[in-house]
């Protein structure tokens, strides 16, 4: 519409002025293709080969170990991304580095589907520089059926018992949060002897727990064949093993569930923003933002989306879960909630 309004002005300039009119610049063309930078089995291919089919244009999706490791090569200007998936909370430092580009709305228009409790975030003021692509929550995947006592705290991993029973993947923001969460303190807390005692907890917890790879999409068949029958996970690596064995459940510790949201951003060093925007539009259709949560078992933010996604997902509380009773509301989703 804004480049409608534009051609008009030209016209009715152009018949008021005898002076010739200023031919409009070409529209850059389409670029051959986009690279998506993401967890591994985190973005239906399905959905890629639906915007390359509808565009023309080829999508690269590039699995990354850490987004600690595709943040130093945004500074030091080596990643050739397009749009990065990247989790809230370090949205802040990205934006205090000028690593992001703002986001044309006007070139994503489905951004009207996405809920009011997942705009203008502490984390984001205005939304200006992500647009939010998956919610949900961390807690432990378990076999209960394989364990002497329940497991219901984060406080119970320290268990000796469950040394060697224990996987996850080592992010170290997602351990600190854990041993502060089994400290019963905030996530908010700055106090750097909190810090230095949640690192001589983690100092313990370590050696008993097996590192997962981290390219791995999820872990689901190892909790369901007994390897290892505790999984610092969330609910797809919860849903997908209860669907191989039904005595797979998932708990929400006590001490309080870890909501996490993972956002859509641009990279500044860019030369295909329009069609990195032309993307995000295209996940955040209603249908997209379904097959999504169809297939992988995450929270969609889209309100539209709700009546497509599965009749058994919708209401799911693994999926959609109750944050105000689980989770830190305001830590991680600023006024959601």
């Amino acid at each position: 519409m804004r480049h409608s309004l534009h051609l008009i002005l030209l016209f009715i300039l152009a018949a008021c002025n005898p002076e010739p009119a200023v031919t409009p610049t070409p529209a850059m063309p389409a670029p051959d293709k986009l690279v998506i930078a993401g967890w591994a089995g985190y973005m239906p291919q399905a959905l890629l080969d639906a915007f390359s089919a509808e565009t023309g244009i080829a999508v690269e999706y590039v699995v990354y170990e850490s987004q600690f490791d595709v943040i130093d090569q945004l500074r030091a200007g080596t990643g050739d991304y397009d749009v990065v998936v990247m989790g809230n909370t370090l949205m802040p430092t990205l934006v205090a580095d000028g690593l992001l580009a703002p986001i044309d709305y006007s070139q994503i228009p489905n951004f009207r589907y996405v809920s009011a409790n997942f705009r203008d975030l502490s984390y984001d003021p205005g939304s200006r520089y992500s647009v939010v692509y998956q919610w949900g929550v961390g807690g432990l995947v378990v076999r209960p059926d394989l364990l002497d006592r329940p497991i219901t705290r984060w406080a119970d991993l320290w268990d000796p018992a469950l040394a060697g029973k224990i996987a996850m993947w080592l992010e170290e923001d997602q351990l600190f949060m854990i041993a502060l969460k089994a400290m019963g303190q905030s996530f908010t807390v700055s106090d750097p002897a909190v810090f230095d005692q949640a690192a001589e907890r983690l100092s313990k917890l370590l050696p008993n727990v097996v590192a997962l790879d981290l390219t791995l999409p999820n872990a689901a068949d190892l909790v369901a064949n007994g390897t290892y029958p505790v999984l610092y996970g969330w609910s797809y690596d919860a849903l997908a093993g209860q669907a191989l064995n039904p005595a797979v459940t998932f708990v929400l510790p006590e001490e309080g569930a870890m909501l996490w949201i993972d956002t859509l951003v641009v990279p500044e060093r860019n030369e295909r923003k329009a069609a990195a925007f032309q993307f995000i539009n295209f996940v955040l259709r209603p249908e997209m933002c379904a097959l999504i949560t169809n297939e992988i078992y995450v929270a969609t933010a889209n309100d539209q989306a709700m009546p497509l996604i599965d009749p058994a997902l919708q209401h799911h509380p693994w999926i959609f879960s109750d944050w105000g009773r689980h989770v830190e509301s305001g830590i991680y989703a600023g006024t959601a909630g």
